[in-house]
């Protein structure tokens, strides 16, 4: 049995070992809003606790510090002028895409003199989705979704809600077979048929793979609100393979294959905002159901989902992952995953540590 003293030591290594991995996060592309919400105002957000502004100018996604240059207003709480302005609500400074100041009400003449702007940031608009880099070189490039521009899925951008644990911990939930059956009883899996189906894992590139072996089928009972609107099948449950990947460090991505052909997928990212505060970005997307019931079929579904996880996720302690194994218990061929992605999380710590 360990003493309060070692116990003590063991929680701050694992308190040290989240800190560089939270640190780590800042060279990586996160979203921050869904492009369908980035219309007309601008958005705040705080992302690994660097409060930022996105915008739409002259046609393109910015992303700057969410401070004025003059006296430090958050330039969220302004507004875009003639497509092609920011504007500051205190004094009215006016910025442009590449944030130089153009114009300064009170000294129209100073303007072209003020060689003041503010920090632009890299973004992406991609899988309906505004991605955001805090550094100008991110560690890998922006993940792989092909669905999004098959012209057979459709797709809904799943209400983004924050949850109190870190992103890591929020992935690992994610991925976890072995919680279907119990957490999501009649909705993912099934208390009877508990058992995790043959799988493997392994790195690939950027991407740690998770994909059940051959002939491995998943069973969960038959919910046609959960399915999208499917047809009854004839027996029980409805079949389905899949395998998760996760684009490192925080990217999932889940492919179902239904017995009858049929394809499901989630586009998740637990985007930090602290290292105790996530905001959930998902695009769900399918190949069959009626389009026009997507918002109902696919949306409030994952929502549900989501709401029986939260509780459960942000009672976790320690709320760190623990830099060593052997402070939780793993059990083999059903953790191997969780395994793996700390492993790696850890080693690009290392790799990445300023």
């Amino acid at each position: 049995m360990k003493t309060s003293e070692q116990l003590s030591t063991v929680n701050n290594l694992n308190i040290e070992a989240e800190a560089r991995i939270y640190r780590t996060l800042r060279h990586f592309w996160h979203p921050v809003a869904y492009a369908q919400d980035l219309v007309g105002a601008p958005i705040g957000f705080t992302l690994c606790g660097q409060d930022i502004v996105i915008a739409r100018m002259e046609g393109d996604v910015v992303a700057f510090d969410d401070l004025c240059a003059h006296r430090g207003t958050k330039l969220s709480l302004g507004q875009i002028l003639d497509d092609c302005l920011l504007e500051c609500p205190y004094h009215g400074w006016r910025y442009d895409k590449n944030g130089n100041c153009a114009i300064v009400p009170a000294r129209p003449d100073l303007a072209a003199g003020i060689k003041k702007r503010i920090r632009k940031y890299p973004t992406e608009e991609r899988f309906g989705m505004i991605w955001v880099s805090l550094v100008d070189e991110p560690h890998f490039p922006l993940p792989d979704y092909p669905q999004w521009n098959e012209s057979e899925y459709h797709h809904v951008a799943v209400p983004a809600v924050d949850w109190a644990c870190s992103a890591p911990r929020r992935v690992e939930n994610y991925t976890d077979y072995s919680h279907f059956p119990i957490l999501h009883d009649k909705t993912l899996g099934d208390r009877n048929l508990p058992e995790v189906p043959p799988h493997e894992v392994w790195r690939e590139e950027n991407r740690l793979e998770n994909r059940q072996g051959e002939g491995s089928w998943i069973h969960v009972p038959v919910d046609t609100a959960a399915w999208g609107g499917k047809d009854l099948p004839t027996e029980s449950h409805i079949r389905f393979s899949g395998d998760w990947r996760v684009f490192m460090p925080l990217t999932c991505v889940l492919n179902l294959l239904f017995e009858d052909g049929k394809r499901y997928h989630l586009f998740f990212h637990p985007t930090p905002i602290s290292p105790k505060k996530i905001r959930n970005f998902t695009i769900a997307s399918r190949d069959f159901g009626n389009p026009d019931d997507r918002d109902k079929e696919l949306g409030e579904f994952v929502t549900m989902v989501y709401e029986q996880d939260r509780p459960v996720v942000e009672s976790q302690r320690p709320e760190e992952l623990p830099e060593n194994l052997s402070e939780e218990m793993h059990i083999g061929g059903i953790d191997t995953f969780s395994i793996d992605y700390r492993r790696w999380l850890l080693a690009l710590a290392d790799e990445l540590e300023e």
